[in-house]
């Protein structure tokens, strides 16, 4: 299993009940796996996904196989959680096409899409630049080319927004 066939679906935001479960948040609709991905000190820890279901707008309950007790639950907040990128459920008018895109600004390469966030009013997308997340805004104006078949999102950005 190599990152590049993983996508950040969420995060583990709490335990749930005293059982184990989880409350995971993410800006998908779905998840239609029976593995999941938690990242653990730089390594893809696999975890048996026993259970899923929709909580509440960008909320989900997850129960993990061993994960049984409050105690193994609490371990695992603030994790991220990754999936298989073929096994997620997308909307058709989603931009979660452009996970794993590489971004250029104006032709000068600046890292991976690796998550998209749906805000009201602005999409924004998740880019790994020096090894930090950098978000920028999706904007019309700012786009001069997606290209995907080579998977290339190029835009016109702000001077100093990667700096911010």
């Amino acid at each position: 299993m190599t990152t590049d066939e993983l996508v950040l679906f969420g995060t583990i935001s709490k335990p749930f009940s005293f059982r184990g479960q989880l409350i995971v948040y993410s800006n998908f609709n779905g998840i239609s796996s029976k593995t999941v991905f938690v990242k653990i000190d730089d390594s893809y820890v696999p975890f048996k996904l026993v259970n899923s279901s929709s909580y509440k707008k960008n909320l989900f309950k997850f129960n993990l196989f061993e994960i049984n007790n409050e105690e193994k639950a609490k371990s695992l907040v603030n994790k991220e959680i990754y999936i298989k990128k073929d096994e997620l459920a997308k909307n058709e008018d989603s931009l979660d096409f452009l996970i794993n895109f590489n971004l250029y600004n104006k032709k000068v390469f600046v890292g991976p899409v690796i998550s998209i966030m749906s805000r009201i009013g602005q999409d924004l997308i998740v880019v790994d630049y020096k090894n930090k997340n950098v978000l920028i805004p999706f904007a019309e104006q700012l786009i001069t080319n997606i290209d995907k078949e080579e998977q290339i999102l190029e835009m016109d950005l702000p001077n100093g927004l990667l700096q911010i």
